[in-house]
């Protein structure tokens, strides 16, 4: 081949490219010709003498003296070397061809990316990576060019990243198997895979089988961090292979893969880990958990009963010799489901065993029993802790799971439509800042977090953490009564709303943004398709973290361009009125925002929201005519958020709509692009006012009726 196939590290595109099948396809040829003299010579088949014919003779014959200890052996032995050698010949055959099978896709799935990604005006260099390739103006002059989004790179990305981790998987299995046919020089041993898959599932028992011994030696807080490195790597390159997860996970025991990594990551006595063994260790946390994660889909006897056996062990405590700290099974497993889409029926019995634990526990608060300085060690090393350093205590096992649930969106969507859980999670418990849980700490609180992602998950069908493009509003009705619900719940709370779910309900609200703009628009919000006093109530408590605000106008921005784009019945006047409307109910939802926090300045201090397309994930992507419109609305209204915190436009939390003018033109603009032929869009700059009017209008009213709502 015109490159060889690295048995390390990750191929680049050219060298995926430049991979010489032809010369591989020879390859193939030959050994099956070599694999069929061999079986030829082995077996016989061809009317000659073979290897089993004389084997068949030395046995038959009547060896007298030396012949019975020397001959008889000699040629049993070479028999069974023909037959090791047509065996061996067969399992080269298969791997080769396999790999030749294997890469023909692999080049085909990149060129296909390629030229799909080319379209999108996206281009990939040759080490693999993906840059926007838009033309300058003076190129592209009047035509309408697509500029990718950074969503758009993030998944161009990862579907490029997935095709080179796949080549390269395929070069590492078959060297790795190539390398053990060819270990003994001298000799035939007849061992091989008679497939590239079969010699995937051997070779991951085999590593499976090597690191359960290493960690049954025990002292896992005394390896080298060559060796840790070493465990993270088989870790990284094993952890989506079945063979490889389930092996290592039965192998160790429920009991034990908590111990291994309780041991691991607190051995206490002044040698908790830090610096880049701490940084490592997060990796090896995150390759573990992948691990588990896919080990937990297999249904066999063993993993059913390692599954069953984890959970059984969450209210047993786990020492380490030399220390007191001995957490529980539950914070040590709850650190091991960080990353990796686990199995709904674990997530589902796993989380049922962890509600009841914390019940039985009551009147103790979670903070009592998992922050107790005899019970919580430092278990997590994902982040950096207090100190900016790798490494926290990790002791809210509610965190890692809800970090898992995250990672499951139909499971996700599942529990917070179940009222008891979704009552726990979202009213009743008391979650902690696990920096400090008997105190404030810095205020935030990990766990929350972790339960914001989930009530995304559950209220989009995305995972959170993983790059997406949608292309609609559209959700299932499992999804949508995820969303209010959730709605409902952290609207009864009013200002004790959790901070740490501002940023996620700010997406979770874009997300159905078409439900949201049609709520916010409502003249008679009692037909509306959302409940308007909670939706009114949730953006409000959103809407007091600036960044919050700023992701919660994009997501709103975007559904009242796409409401004008889209095809409608009766007069189109109705979409320009509800843009107003709806800029009306935005309006009063930031002026009471910073009215509750009428202590707090930061809010009007600054204007530091700068991330026009932070919430891309969750929006869908519209066609390049109506970003313009959603890119001419977002600046408008950055630029007058700027203009009233610098004291350039003055606030008016009644009828004053001059701060917010900008982006009603805007908007009205837009409207008036879409509909050309309408009688509000007579053609002349002074011919503006009509539809100015119309919008300015709908504004006040929205703003009346949102104000009403909150008895004002």
């Amino acid at each position: 081949m015109g490159t060889t196939p690295m048995a390390t590290g990750t191929m680049t595109v050219d060298e995926l490219r430049s991979l010489r099948l032809g010369s591989l396809d020879s390859a193939v040829s030959d050994w099956k010709t070599m694999a069929g003299k061999l079986e030829l010579l082995a077996t016989g088949g061809n009317g000659e003498t073979s290897a089993a014919d004389l084997r068949k003779k030395a046995d038959a014959a009547d060896w007298k003296g030396d012949n019975a200890t020397v001959s008889r052996a000699f040629v049993t032995k070479t028999a069974a070397q023909f037959s090791d050698a047509a065996a061996e010949a067969k399992s080269v055959l298969a791997i080769l061809s396999g790999a030749h099978t294997a890469f023909t896709q692999h080049k085909a799935d990149l060129q296909t990316a390629v030229d799909d990604l080319a379209k999108r005006n996206i281009y990939v260099n040759g080490k693999g990576g993906v840059v926007a390739a838009v033309p300058p103006p003076g190129v592209a002059g009047d035509a309408e060019i697509h500029k990718p989004t950074d969503a758009e790179l993030d998944i161009a990305q990862n579907r490029i990243t997935k095709i080179l981790a796949g080549a390269s998987e395929t070069d590492r299995i078959a060297a790795r198997a190539l390398r053990q046919l060819a270990k003994n020089k001298y000799d035939f041993a007849g061992e091989g895979s008679d497939s590239l898959k079969n010699a995937d599932r051997e070779q991951g028992r085999a590593d499976a089988e090597y690191w359960r011994r290493e960690i049954a030696k025990g002292n896992v807080d005394e390896w080298s961090e060559e060796k840790l490195a070493r465990f993270n790597e088989v870790l990284a390159y094993q952890n989506d292979n079945p063979a490889f997860t389930e092996a290592l996970a039965v192998g160790l025991g429920a009991d034990g893969t908590l111990q291994f990594w309780r041991d691991l990551a607190d051995p206490g006595q002044g040698r908790t880990p830090e610096g880049d063994r701490a940084e490592l260790l997060g990796e090896v946390q995150q390759n573990l958990s992948m691990s588990l994660a896919n080990a937990s889909h297999s249904h066999s006897p063993e993993m059913e009963a390692w599954k069953k056996q984890i959970i059984a062990a969450g209210p047993k405590d786990f020492g380490h010799e030399g220390i007191m700290v001995r957490p529980y099974g539950f914070q040590i497993m709850s650190n091991l489901m960080v990353k990796g889409n686990f199995d709904s029926g674990f997530l589902d019995d796993y989380g049922k065993a962890l509600h009841s634990f914390e019940t039985e526990k009551k009147p103790f608060k979670p903070a009592d029993m998992w922050g107790n300085p005899l019970i919580a060690s430092q278990l997590d090393y994902t982040g950096k802790g207090p100190d900016d350093d790798y490494g926290a205590p990790g002791s809210d096992p509610m965190a890692g799971y809800l970090k898992a649930v995250s990672h499951n969106p139909d499971f996700a969507t599942e529990l917070f439509n179940r009222d008891e859980m979704a009552d726990y999670l979202l009213t009743e418990r008391e979650f902690y800042d696990e920096d400090d849980p008997f105190d404030r700490g810095d205020g935030t609180v990990q766990s929350r977090d972790a339960l914001g992602k989930a009530l995304l998950a559950a209220g989009t069908g995305i995972n959170p953490d993983e790059p997406h493009i949608i292309d609609s509003y559209e959700h299932t009705e499992a999804q949508k009564d995820a969303f209010t619900g959730t709605l409902r719940r952290l609207a009864e709370r009013g200002d004790d709303f959790p901070p740490e779910l501002r940023d996620d309900m700010a997406l979770l609200i874009g997300n159905h943004g078409a439900e949201v703009h049609q709520t916010a628009s409502a003249i008679n919000t009692n037909e509306a398709p959302l409940d308007y006093g909670h939706l009114l109530e949730v953006s409000k408590q959103v809407a007091r973290d600036q960044n919050s605000y700023g992701l919660l106008m994009e997501g709103v921005n975007q559904a009242i361009v796409a409401d004008i784009h889209a095809e409608h019945k009766g007069d189109p006047v109705e979409e320009l009125q509800r843009a107003g409307q709806t800029i009306g109910f935005m309006e009063t939802v930031r002026n009471h925002a910073i009215e509750t926090d009428t202590d707090d300045p930061s809010w009007t201090a600054k204007w530091g929201y700068h991330v026009i397309g932070g919430a891309a994930n969750f929006i869908p992507v519209v066609g390049d005519a109506v970003q313009r419109g959603v890119d001419a609305g977002a600046y408008a209204w950055q630029l007058e958020e700027q203009a009233r915190i610098d004291g350039e436009k003055k606030e008016d939390k009644g009828q004053n709509f001059s701060i917010r003018q900008d982006h009603l033109t805007a908007l009205s603009d837009e409207w008036a692009r879409v509909n050309p032929d309408h009688a509000l869009c007579r053609e002349g700059e002074e011919d503006k006012y009509p539809r100015q009017q119309a919008i300015g209008t709908a504004a006040f009213n929205g703003n009346d009726t949102a104000n009403g709502a909150v008895g004002e």
